[in-house]
């Protein structure tokens, strides 16, 4: 038996979607639940309303409405604990802007049950508004980051390709086994928002586990697939804070410092050109100082630096 965690914030209308395709699957042996993240736009009225309209069986959907927004790792955790009663040999994570080819489910179950030696499994994710192009196949970890396989090229070049080992594997879609939360939950809880799954992937690693994408069963994720969008620089901020933190305690200090050596020019080089040397300068002192006094981005930081006038348009 399979259960399927999905979060919703504030997105019913796509949770929705991503629950129709759940039921097209032709992989039957699964539950669901949806756990609401302390959305402010109705969402749990508008899945339970949803739910009866379409007689969906009880036992198959459940709904827990959270209190508060937990963000991602936090709230997926809370989700897994809440259902561990149930029988299930397999988990999946799974975002809710995305919808699933009627055999995937199939595909991803049929393949773990056949690999034992496999901790965790994804599907080829394709995006939603180009379904003839990859998202991602997975991807590796590099020196200090990851790289997608396959990220925006056509799904063509997969064919053929039964499967991909790979080291780094997205939250977006992350089915895996139930003794991988046998002694502990599956996320860290350091990061409000993002590293979640790179934090995953490295501790996959060290732990020598395998992973593994599957292109041929398909998913579609909905994500621009333009890179042409302004850069935030609060999601820049966060998103090297996330990383230089977690980092700190997952490298030895020599490999460390010597990534930080690195990567601070990199930083200031490649993201910061739009910005004054003030701007610049700032963001810098900054994000340093932040890494030095914290070993996690909490809410209330997190929160803190989404809004921060880093740049005067």
């Amino acid at each position: 038996m399979l259960s399927i965690i999905i979060l919703n914030y504030n997105g019913w209308q796509d949770t929705i979607a991503c629950l129709e395709s759940l039921r097209k699957q032709s992989y039957t042996d699964f539950r669901v639940v949806v756990a609401d993240n302390g959305s402010s736009d109705g969402s749990v009225a508008q899945l339970s309303e949803w739910a009866e309209e379409e007689q969906v069986e009880v036992h198959w959907l459940q709904i827990l409405a959270f209190d508060q927004n937990y963000g991602f790792a936090k709230g997926n955790n809370k989700a897994i604990e809440a259902i561990r009663e149930l029988p299930s040999e397999y988990y999946l994570c799974l975002n809710n802007d995305t919808e699933m080819e009627p055999d995937c489910l199939q595909q991803l179950v049929e393949y773990m049950e056949r690999h034992q030696e496999v901790t965790a499994v994804t599907p080829g994710i394709r995006l939603y508004d180009q379904p003839e192009r990859m998202w991602n196949a997975g991807g590796k970890l590099v020196f200090g980051g990851r790289r997608y396989y396959y990220m925006e090229q056509p799904a063509s070049l997969l064919d053929g390709k039964e499967e991909l080992a790979i080291t780094f594997i997205t939250g977006c879609a992350l089915l895996f086994r139930k003794e991988l939360i046998a002694e502990r939950p599956l996320f860290t809880e350091r990061f409000f928002f993002g590293e979640e799954d790179f934090e995953f992937s490295l501790r996959m690693q060290k732990e020598g586990r395998r992973l593994v994408c599957l292109p041929t069963a398909v998913m579609y994720h909905k994500v621009g697939g333009s890179q042409t969008q302004v850069v935030s620089y609060n999601k820049l901020f966060i998103h090297q804070l996330n990383r230089i933190i977690n980092l700190r305690s997952a490298y030895s200090k020599p490999k460390y410092v010597l990534w930080m050596m690195l990567y601070v020019p990199y930083i200031y080089c490649r993201f910061l050109g739009g910005m004054s040397m003030r701007e610049r300068n700032r963001f810098m002192r900054l994000l340093l100082h932040e890494t030095r006094i914290n070993d996690g981005v909490s809410k209330e930081l997190f929160e803190k630096y989404i809004a921060y006038p880093f740049h005067a348009q």
